[in-house]
């Protein structure tokens, strides 16, 4: 369908005609030069003056040409093989000519396709695999990435050609659903049972700290082995060497044998520790390699000690010393005034309860407690000598008359953003008892940031109740009420458990307590333990003596790795600072010394970071078809086998939902964009013009 489309009323274009019929008109027949020889000719001028000003005018009238053009549509097909190790070392041993044939089909299905072909496992890529090295497979996520990318698009159908083993990622049968078209599924690998010893799952703590147990948990299977002994062991690898760090022996009762077991071993010193857990080789194994699993763990010296230091006994000191207790990162320690004065470098965070106290001279300790930069909390109540913590803290203005004053219960600030706390904690707080506070004026001022503010007889009211902040590099906090004890009572009579109020002397503990990074050369590795297929990154920071950010002198990183060997970079300067990608390296524990020269200064910084083995595709080798089966037939689609390309290759041929469609497309086009209608004019603009010359017109 062709149209002609004005963007003004088609009623213009008659007075087109009539002022090109004017114009021709006008000009040729209203006198009489031309020659009366040539009298005929002036009908052929006039129309060509006719045609020149109809076409200008209409042009002037912004038309537009549409039409509509029918295509044939080539449906799409995609073709996904998976290229992970385990069906790498199905075809190497099993069918070598696999992939050549693969390619042949893709090539003969382009001719009549548009065939859009993939590679997943530990990534997806826009083309078939030349080799068979991942060391995961995701098939979910293929399958997502699929149906996102080819949303509103012509897809007609998904040639899947996999082993139906996928180790991450979520069940890939109901991701399938989401593609709403046919997916063929061609099974690879060897799905028989066969005798095989297996560390399947590893469940550990990442973090542990000094001091405290770490417990390895483990489920093993065996197929096929029944009446076997095996051992599991847990070892400790460092500098290549292993260590036997626990063991248990077990017999395999079961054909298809499955158990957890349970091992504890102190983590005694900082660092981080490559660990190893074996299950000693039984005879008739298909593999031995999914017989250990390696994984890390990083030993943390991060309890945090604590010091409450207090006037006289509290039911207060008892709740936070129980508080305390329920985290294994904090060790807590009770001193009390008049008692010989606590070592106060020892700790990282100092109570200081219902202190100073009145007629005692307590500038000496707060002195000795600044001087070291010792973060500190006060918490004031009724013993309190206000006037002597209005001069030993920067936080709150105390002006305060009575130390028996009102009741307060805790009104959260939102705008609080020293922490993070749970989406929960203000409304759960809000129902706390309320706390004994002075009366008096009590203001927050720069130094400080209010977590709680007084709220007293249900009004709200700018008195701060809980402040903290940083001074001269010092961190610390004033709560100014008595009562801790009840907020814990109530959180359990309320919730029937401790984990607000926990949770929140944990976090204003880790917020007070945390150890500053004063280092003015520091590099550290991206995380402490990569993946083998992920890349070692490192950042670096320097600083002047005003500590300002700079990088001017370059920075050598040298990573050592436990058998010696070495392998050298130079940082690149980013912004202010310094980064470096130092690509994949080999498994196993590495140590790193970054080195720079500043001010005629070396300057360095050392570290330790780990690079873990991918073992999934070692773990389970048994082909899972099924899976794939289930994908087909949800889908409307069909499985086959790897030798049945050919078959495969005739049912695409014959799908309806491959079959090229009809599409039409509509086309606009002005008519100024058109060569033919400008060229039209210019002929007629120049035969008028010779014709005129050649009369003897001018």
């Amino acid at each position: 369908m062709q149209q002609l489309v004005f963007e003004y009323s088609g009623w213009y274009v008659l007075i087109c005609l009539l002022v090109a019929l004017t114009a021709a008109l006008f000009l040729y027949f209203r006198t009489n030069e031309i020659p009366e020889s040539y009298k005929f000719w002036k009908y052929g001028l006039a129309f060509l003056r006719f045609v020149s000003v109809f076409t200008i005018a209409l042009l002037l009238l912004s038309p537009l040409w549409r039409r509509n053009i029918t295509k044939l549509q080539k449906p799409i097909l995609v073709v996904a093989q998976d290229a992970s190790t385990s069906v790498g070392d199905f075809l190497k041993k099993n069918d070598p000519d696999y992939l050549s044939q693969l390619n042949k089909m893709v090539d003969n299905l382009k001719k009549d396709y548009q065939v859009e072909t993939f590679s997943f496992g530990e990534k997806m890529i826009n083309e078939l695999p030349n080799e068979f090295s991942d060391r995961v497979t995701n098939i979910s996520e293929l399958l997502e990435e699929l149906s996102a990318r080819f949303a509103g698009s012509k897809l007609g159908g998904v040639v899947l050609a996999s082993d139906g083993i996928y180790n991450r990622g979520s069940n890939p049968l109901y991701t399938a659903a989401k593609l709403a078209v046919p997916v063929f599924t061609v099974g690879l690998g060897d799905t028989s049972t066969r005798k095989d010893l297996i560390i399947n799952r590893i469940f550990h703590n990442q973090i542990v700290y000094a001091g405290d147990e770490l417990e390895v948990q483990t489920d093993v299977l065996a197929k096929n082995l029944i009446g076997k002994r095996s051992k599991l062991s847990l070892v400790e690898v460092n500098a290549g060497k292993t260590r036997v760090l626990k063991s248990v022996d077990f017999i395999i009762d079961k054909s298809s044998f499955f158990n957890s077991f349970s091992l504890t071993i102190p983590a005694s010193l900082p660092g981080t520790r490559y660990l190893r857990l074996i299950a000693s080789p039984v005879e008739g194994e298909v593999s031995k390699v999914n017989n250990s699993r390696d994984f890390v763990v990083t030993v943390l010296d991060g309890r945090q000690k604590v010091l409450i230091f207090a006037q006289s006994p509290h039911p207060d000191m008892g709740a936070l010393r129980q508080s305390f207790s329920a985290k294994k990162n904090i060790e807590v320690k009770t001193a009390f005034l008049g008692d010989p004065i606590p070592n106060f470098a020892e700790f990282d965070l100092i109570i200081l309860h219902q202190l100073p106290a009145s007629g005692r001279n307590f500038a000496p300790v707060i002195k000795q407690i600044k001087d070291l930069g010792k973060s500190h909390w006060w918490i004031a109540g009724a013993q309190t000598d206000f006037n002597a913590l209005n001069e030993f803290q920067s936080l709150n203005s105390l002006r305060i008359n009575s130390n028996l004053g009102a009741e307060s219960e805790a009104l959260w600030n939102k705008n609080f953003n020293l922490f993070n706390g749970e989406a929960e904690w203000p409304q759960k707080t809000a129902r706390y008892p309320p706390l004994q506070v002075p009366f008096g004026d009590v203001e927050a001022i720069n130094a400080g940031q209010v977590l709680f503010y007084q709220r007293i007889k249900n009004l709200g009211t700018s008195y701060p109740l809980l402040t903290l902040g940083e001074n001269n590099g010092v961190r610390s906090a004033l709560f100014i009420g008595d009562g801790l004890w009840r907020w814990r009572l109530a959180n359990f009579q309320l919730y029937e458990n401790h984990e607000v109020f926990d949770g929140l002397m944990g976090k204003i503990t880790q917020y007070l307590s945390v150890k500053r990074d004063n280092r003015r050369f520091r590099v550290t590795a991206g995380k402490p333990v990569y993946d083998e297929n992920e890349s070692v990154s490192f950042v670096g920071e320097l600083y002047n003596a005003s500590y300002e950010l700079i990088n001017t002198p370059d920075v050598n990183l040298e990573v050592r790795n436990a058998d010696g060997k070495e392998y050298n970079f130079l940082f690149n300067k980013v912004g202010k600072g310094y980064q470096l990608n130092a690509g994949v390296l080999p498994t196993g524990s590495y140590s790193f010394k970054a080195s720079t020269n500043y001010n005629g200064k070396e300057w360095t910084s050392e570290g330790q970071f780990t690079v873990q083995p991918l073992q999934f595709e070692f773990i389970n080798i048994t082909a899972d078809h099924n899976i794939l089966k289930a994908i087909s037939t949800e889908s409307g689609g069909q499985f086959f086998g790897q030798k049945e390309l050919n078959e495969l290759y005739a049912v695409i041929k014959k799908s309806a939902a491959l079959k090229p469609v009809l599409i039409t497309e509509k086309s606009s086009q002005t008519l100024l964009s058109m060569p033919l209608l400008l060229l039209l004019l210019l002929v007629a603009l120049s035969l008028e013009w010779g014709i005129r010359r050649y009369i003897g017109i001018y």
